[in-house]
């Protein structure tokens, strides 16, 4: 029973996590194009980037030891809940001030939604913990298969206020789902459990993540998710600006990319997860940073058929890499796994927030193929760098 139990709470988690992205991707994937056509400036768009992800590495902890006091499914409720008025809100974000002040909101619904998941996740761990978060990590990847087709459909029809609504409508369906099925989940008993205790937590946290088995794979981690940070403000404005792809072009990309790697998901890399989180974090960040280096070759190269080769094996070595840091989260800190939970909320925004803000100040004096480059060979270095620490630190 116990088994099923966590079975059904990974497949829950993970619907809802599905149907919140499939709302939000109906227009995020214009996101960076909307900035530039509405005047931001480069490095504004990194900005732009950092204050939706950095309140989420601020917020994780502190939802953390919420996630003590109260039902987890509460809060990962709410932060569907946030994600739902923030694209109603974008209906009327009229002037700066409005609008950046509601991605710090959408920033801190994020925190409450992912802490909160991740949280759950760890307390009901299938019997393949990494296979579990991979799970969960797909659903993005499901979303990007139809949604940005939809949205793009709908803006053709219609307009953004109609993709702002249908966004509303569907991450509300998410929080009544997510209410509905994870409910009556048993959640730890409440203790007095008091800030000084929720600080002893993170201390222990931080003394288990130091240990030289664990801090050099964890470095690697987020050394590539700040490399990741680099693409997501500014690969589709590489494709419109340097490719010189139409917007057709660019929305058959993302959806068609999405379902090839959920097809080689259920057919390769799923079979081939075997738990061994260490492999998968250094193998995942060499492949994906090795991919990252072709984008040095000559734009003539570049045709459609490279880069969706590039795409996919870079997003493949990242996605073994992600999934097998929360499975190594998960087992080295099992004692802590609210603490846990938040730890790992926060290495994803933090490496987009300082990869998206780098990648402002620097696409300038590199381009778009010298950033591509240097990420990928920057992340190489540390890994095998970080690989080492770790094989003396078994001496």
């Amino acid at each position: 029973m116990a088994a099923d139990q966590n079975n059904n709470v990974t497949r829950d988690v993970t619907v809802v996590h599905f149907l919140l992205m499939f709302g939000y991707k109906l227009f995020s994937v214009y996101f960076p194009l909307f900035l530039a056509a509405s005047g931001f400036s480069l490095p504004q768009v990194g900005w732009s980037y950092l204050l939706i992800y950095l309140p989420i590495a601020v917020g994780a902890p502190f939802i953390g030891f919420l996630c003590r006091k109260t039902n987890p499914v509460l809060l990962m409720v709410s932060g569907v809940l946030g994600y739902a008025m923030y694209a109603l809100a974008m209906i009327f974000a009229g002037n700066s001030a409005f609008f950046y002040f509601w991605q710090v909101v959408l920033g801190l619904s994020a925190a409450l939604f992912f802490t909160s998941s991740r949280i759950l996740l760890m307390g009901y761990p299938m019997r393949n913990v990494e296979r579990g978060f991979s799970w969960f990590y797909n659903a993005p990847n499901w979303a990007d298969i139809v949604a940005p087709a939809v949205g793009a459909f709908l803006l053709w029809k219609t307009n953004f206020t109609v993709i702002f609504l249908a966004c509303f409508v569907i991450q509300t369906a998410g929080a009544a789902y997510a209410l509905f099925k994870l409910w009556r989940v048993p959640v730890p008993a409440k203790t007095d459990f008091t800030v000084s205790d929720w600080l002893a937590n993170w201390r222990s946290l931080f003394k288990k993540l130091a240990n030289r088995r664990v801090a050099p794979y964890a470095l690697v981690s987020f050394a590539l998710l700040w490399q990741a940070g680099l693409y997501s403000a500014f690969f589709v404005l590489f494709l419109k600006n340097s490719l010189s792809w139409n917007k057709n072009q660019i929305l058959l990309f993302i959806p068609l990319a999405a379902a090839v790697f959920s097809i080689a998901y259920f057919a390769v890399i799923r079979p081939a997860q075997k738990d061994k989180n260490e492999s998968s974090i250094v193998n995942g960040s060499l492949v994906s940073s090795f991919a990252s280096l072709l984008f040095l070759l000559p734009l003539p190269l570049l045709n459609s058929i490279n880069v969706f080769a590039i795409d996919f094996v870079q997003n493949a070595g990242a996605f073994l890499s992600v999934s097998g840091r929360s499975a190594l989260l998960t087992r080295k800190l099992v004692t802590v796994p609210a603490e846990a939970g938040a730890l790992d909320t926060m290495f994803s925004p933090l490496g987009t927030a300082f990869g998206s803000l780098t990648a402002g100040f620097l696409i300038g004096p590199l381009g778009y193929q010298g950033l591509f480059f240097w990420g990928g060979a920057i992340v190489i270095v540390l890994t095998l760098v970080a690989r080492w620490i770790a094989i003396a630190g078994k001496d």
